[in-house]
């Protein structure tokens, strides 16, 4: 039999085959034809075993040629795995693909998947942190069984502690250039969508103007360190990302006041820009360039 899966995750994977014993050839096994014909011709004790041809979208071709040729000749289950369903689809894969880019519940079932296995019990909040910090599913289950070792119950606070952002570094300085209109902003936004969700950052981006919003109600040209408390106590806003809005310098270094580039006006168009990005998503709009367009139109000017 025959048995190919659509699968971008070894955690996927590994459950899928958990219990089954079999050899593998990876894409960067030696001598694959050589290998392909012991496994299928020859009676030795590697023939007794299932067999797993893993990525064969990553083989050469004259490789999958040869494969494709030859499958009928194995006597036992062989498992393709692949990235490409063009690939595979003659077989009719069973697709263990991680969820589409804009299905943020298809994201939370995945984690909640991943909870169970480890007999981890965490809130909604808590798996929006982690999908926050990665949308990889294979860091996705490092992390939790992580979290597991350390509690089978663990708060909002324990998962912030263990896990990293992967790409805290990008997502900040994102941020920081996009609300600055800067078009050096494109740099680490394509950097960041290779590791956060799409949908994450525009929720992320729509999260911090509705925070320049509440904060354009009294707008200066300095701010000191007591307007700084004053403001992240008044509008229930943390210190750190007051700061960082109203250009407080930190270590000495001048930065520039977000709030002295915008206005309500520009602020309720920009959400709404990102609410109907959202919604083109969700009705099957590529993520990646709905984000990018969105940035390049209000960093580079666009018709504002």
């Amino acid at each position: 039999m025959i048995k190919a899966l659509l699968v971008d995750s070894e955690w996927k994977l590994s459950r899928f085959l958990e219990g089954k014993e079999y050899s593998t050839i990876r894409p960067d096994t030696p001598s694959k034809i050589e290998r392909l014909k012991l496994e299928f011709f020859s009676n030795s004790l590697f023939g007794k075993k299932d067999l797993l041809l893993k990525s064969i979208d990553k083989w050469e071709k004259e490789e999958r040629n040869w494969l494709m040729k030859n499958l009928s000749s194995y006597d036992r289950d062989i498992f393709i795995t692949s990235e490409d369903p063009d690939l595979i689809k003659k077989f009719g894969f069973e697709d263990l693909s991680s969820p589409k880019q804009w299905d943020i519940n298809g994201w939370m079932e995945e984690i909640e998947n991943i909870c169970r296995f480890f007999g981890v019990k965490i809130d909604e909040k808590g798996k929006e942190l982690i999908l926050n910090r990665t949308w990889n599913i294979d860091l996705m289950a490092k992390e939790i069984e992580k979290i597991s070792i350390f509690s089978k119950t663990p708060s909002y606070e324990d998962i912030e502690k263990i896990v990293p952002s992967y790409s805290a570094p990008f997502a900040f300085e994102f941020y920081r250039r996009f609300f600055e209109r800067d078009p050096s902003s494109l740099k680490p936004l394509k950097d960041l969508i290779q590791d956060i969700h799409p949908m994450i950052i525009l929720r992320g981006l729509e999260k911090t103007a509705i925070t320049v919003g509440k904060l354009l109600s009294d707008v200066k040209t300095e701010y000191s360190w007591d307007d700084v408390k004053q403001i992240s106590k008044s509008f229930s806003i943390p210190v750190p990302q007051v700061a960082d809005l109203v250009g407080f310098p930190l270590g000495g270094k001048k930065r520039k006041n977000i709030l002295q580039i915008w206005d309500y006006e520009k602020i309720n168009r920009l959400i709404e820009d990102f609410q109907d990005a959202e919604i083109r998503i969700k009705n099957g709009n590529d993520p990646f360039f709905e984000i990018i367009n969105l940035v390049s139109k209000w960093v580079k000017g666009g018709v504002l």
